[in-house]
């Protein structure tokens, strides 16, 4: 969201923009969001800054990887970097299970979990969401946070709703469980106690959270003679301030 918005501001002030895209689609993070009924329109803002880029004569490369050598070649006067964040997948036992999907991927892999009961591994918004999203789909929802606290990501008002639409869907809450393993009987947790406690579950969607592409964007950052880093690649954060951040950084160039 903060390249498309880069992009769409700096084309409006003249600037001719090209925007590079690794995968085969844009909207970032947020093509995870059609997967959930009451999230789609997150989804569909992408579409419409999509929709816009073009109208402003953006020139949109997709399935196209900007390295150093890549930004040198184009020999752009300026590189707004968006590279955004990727999940975070610990190395439990199981993670990469066949019964596993990242909550990321959810909405291309949703098709080959099997089952009425499961797990969603993390209890920040993303994890609350989804969970909320498969009890509303008539499934049994076991929800595990490793902290004592569910949703500390979610915004001031928004967090009370949220927390309280897990109570109206019946989502089970396992609060201070540590996951050890993943295997097909579910997850197996250790709780507040020590004790190994089995969470049962045909199905685990694991949204443990993002961790910044720093890597991708340190790599880029003598790759022009103005370089703006935005959005998720700095710190996860939320789409206002990735749009934020995109506006002004088109404003600097």
């Amino acid at each position: 969201m903060g390249g498309l918005e880069a992009a769409v501001t700096a084309a409006k002030r003249g600037h001719q923009v090209i925007l590079c895209e690794k995968s085969g689609e844009l909207g970032g993070i947020l093509k995870c969001e059609q997967a959930i009924d009451f999230k789609r329109e997150m989804y569909e803002l992408g579409l419409t800054l999509a929709d816009e880029a073009r109208r402003e004569g953006v020139e949109i490369r997709l399935n196209t990887e900007v390295t150093a050598e890549y930004a040198e070649k184009e020999q752009a006067d300026a590189l707004i970097v968006a590279v955004g964040s990727r999940p975070l997948i610990p190395p439990l036992p199981g993670i990469d299970g066949e019964n596993v999907v990242v909550v990321n991927n959810y909405y291309l892999e949703k098709d080959r979990l099997k089952g009425s009961e499961y797990a969603v591994l993390g209890g920040g918004l993303a994890g609350c969401e989804c969970a909320i999203h498969l009890a509303k789909e008539g499934k049994k929802v076991h929800l595990i946070e490793m902290r004592d606290q569910l949703a500390p990501d979610a915004n001031i008002r928004h967090r009370p709703i949220l927390l309280a639409e897990l109570d109206n869907q019946g989502v089970i809450r396992h609060m201070s469980h540590k996951g050890l393993r993943i295997d097909s009987q579910g997850v197996w947790c250790e709780d507040r106690h020590g004790n190994e406690v089995l969470v049962p579950a045909t199905a685990v969607i694991c949204a443990l959270g993002q961790r910044a592409c720093t890597d991708v964007a340190d790599s880029l950052r003598d790759a022009a003679p103005m370089v703006r880093m935005i959005g998720d690649c700095i710190r996860p954060a939320n789409i206002c301030t990735a749009v934020y951040q995109g506006y002004h950084a088109a404003l600097d160039v």
